[in-house]
């Protein structure tokens, strides 16, 4: 591709609304453009790296055994409720809802497992047929509160997503495991440094999950590492520093504390450490049909896990109650509800077991009570895992080992969710016995585009993208040091042409070097010919890596650098079934 014809622009000019530096960069280099919140164009700059990330999914995928497929964007309503997640997904705002003409209602799909299962249920009929999986590389479409971060965080967005059909659990974990090592293969050929980590399955399923995390500063998610086990820090299990209680049993006494309603202030004013301090918050429950109320204790210094809070009660979703609705459910307002005379369900994390002579509030204003104890006191509430996870913690999954947390982009995300869609939607086979029993599912996402966007996170520097060689739309960078001299552009010309099979890029625009070698730059592309007067004296060419690896090659040996430096799989040859000489032949070289 000649730049004087490529369909492209970059920018000197920060986007303004542009927070990390995948985002700033592809739209300053002109990969990316801004339409409205969480809508993006893509160039065809983009849209090559897009197609090269999608052909490695599909390489790995096609090798797994997977098959590919196309599903409607357009989803019946009645089809969603049949799941019951018509209900989940609305009452977090998530999907964008349509009417057809018939007032028919409809949704854009923001996942497909519902549609799969459709397509499966009565075509896949025998045990025999089985396993199977389905995968499809297409738009997605989910409401976000907050979209941010570029192609992070979008209401449109390209991905992956694949389905696994089996006839028990056991070649369900089978399926798990084979996606398990074809996810790996594929970040490791995009050159991520990444982790799996135990995860929570949300509302696609709450079987065994795991994400794929690409380690990033600006990353939005929060990992717990413990040497080699990971995990997400919505699911993260996890043991505080120990805290000596007392076991002589003290007096419980009333004290006023007038207008102290957070932790830190009524630990100040009393000099009551927060870990003998019990915080009740108050959590309205949303169901499909019906709202509940439920009371959850905590620890003094530590905080709530809400997604804990919500999978142990089957909630759709979790919101904190309001001041009005404390004061009509307690008599009291936030910051004064406690376990005494409550006249709600309390439940408290388990951390909260062994405390004794704890400071509580009593649904009392502006009073809160020292010296409580669980029985004596108060009833002794259901103890259950509502904890949020912080560095330091130990780690139940190694002994004596404690967790850090860093920071990560969830590039992929695999779940087992067993007969939960099968079983809904009445999608059943015949076993071995003759018997009719529901399909063990799986389902397994990648997001492309962020996926791409992971890649530019971890591989920039101050003059801009440096992408992995398998994603980089185009390979090489030529250009004459200046147009005006004849024999460097036609040079470069012949150069173009030589190694016209290695994705190069010609640069014959009339502009400065400097110019054109900073845009190669903020492009990303791996190498920078340069033809300048070393090749007119001495048919030399100046190579320049973009981690700036220098070089002088000859003319006649550009054919074999080029091949030495760029894979043939990169071209499309795979290196373990076709040889050099083959491909050669294959590109006319």
């Amino acid at each position: 591709m000649k730049l004087s014809k490529l369909f492209f622009r970059t920018f000197k000019e920060v986007p303004c609304e542009a927070e990390i530096t995948s985002h700033r960069l592809l739209e300053q280099a002109g990969y990316i453009r801004r339409l409205g919140k969480g809508l993006f164009i893509y160039t065809p700059l983009m849209w090559r790296v897009l197609q090269k990330v999608s052909h490695i999914i599909r390489e790995e995928m096609n090798e797994a055994g997977a098959q590919e497929v196309s599903l409607p964007l357009l989803h019946p309503k009645e089809l969603w409720q049949s799941s019951g997640r018509w209900d989940d997904f609305t009452a977090d705002h998530l999907l964008y809802t349509v009417n057809d003409r018939e007032r028919h209602e409809y949704c854009l799909a923001p996942t497909h497992e519902e549609v799969i299962t459709f397509l499966v249920s009565n075509w896949i009929t025998s045990y025999k047929q089985l396993p199977l999986n389905l995968y499809q590389i297409g738009t997605k479409f989910r409401d976000e509160i907050r979209p941010r971060f570029g192609l992070m965080r979008g209401k449109e967005f390209l991905m992956k997503d694949g389905y696994s059909f089996s006839d028990s659990s056991v070649m369900m974990e089978q399926q798990y495991q084979t996606m398990r090592e074809a996810y790996s293969k594929i970040f490791k050929r995009l050159g991520l440094d990444f982790v799996i980590v135990a995860a929570h399955g949300g509302k696609i399923g709450q079987g065994k999950s795991e994400e794929f995390q690409a380690r990033a500063d600006a990353g939005e998610d929060v990992v717990m590492i413990c040497q080699n086990y990971s995990v997400n820090l919505e699911a993260a299990e996890s043991i505080p520093p120990y805290f000596p209680y007392e076991k002589p049993l003290k007096k419980m006494e009333k004290i006023s504390t007038p207008g102290v309603i957070t932790i830190e202030e009524l630990s100040k004013q009393t000099q009551v450490v927060p870990q003998l301090i019990l915080k009740t918050i108050l959590y309205k429950l949303i169901y499909a049909d019906k709202e509940e109320f439920v009371a959850i204790g905590i620890r003094g210094d530590r905080a709530i896990n809400e997604l804990k809070v919500a999978t142990h009660f089957s909630s759709i979703e979790v919101v904190l109650a309001t001041d009005e609705e404390t004061k009509t459910l307690t008599g009291s307002s936030f910051g004064f509800v406690g376990p005494l005379d409550l006249k709600l369900r309390f439940y408290a994390d388990r951390t909260c077991k062994p405390m004794t002579n704890f400071m509580a509030a009593c649904n009392e204003i502006d009073v809160h009570m020292i010296n409580v104890n669980w029985e004596r006191d108060c009833p002794r509430p259901e103890f259950g895992d509502f904890l949020l996870a912080e560095e330091g913690d130990a780690c139940p999954q190694v002994p004596g080992g404690t967790y850090k947390t860093q920071r990560g982009i969830e590039v992929g995300h695999i779940f087992n969710i067993g007969t939960k869609y099968s079983d809904a939607l009445s999608a059943n086979f015949q076993t071995q016995e003759g018997k009719q029993r529901c399909f063990y599912m799986g389902t397994y996402g990648i997001g492309v585009g962020r996926t791409a966007a992971a890649c530019v996170e971890q591989r920039h520097d101050e003059k801009g993208i440096i992408w992995p060689l398998a994603i980089a739309p185009y390979k090489l960078f030529i250009t004459p040091v200046t147009i005006k001299d004849e024999i460097q552009v036609a040079g470069a010309e012949k150069i173009y042409e030589l190694l016209k099979h290695f994705e190069p890029l010609l640069d014959d625009r009339d502009e400065r070097l400097g110019f054109k070698l900073k845009d190669s730059d903020l492009l990303g592309v791996p190498f920078k010919l340069i033809v300048g007067k070393t090749f007119v004296n001495e048919e030399k060419v100046e190579i320049e890596s973009r981690a700036g690896e220098k070089m002088l090659v000859s003319f006649t040996d550009l054919v074999r650098w080029a091949s030495t430096h760029i894979p043939l799989q990169e071209l499309g040859f795979d290196n373990a079934k076709v040889s050099e000489l083959e491909a050669f032949k294959r590109l006319n070289i």
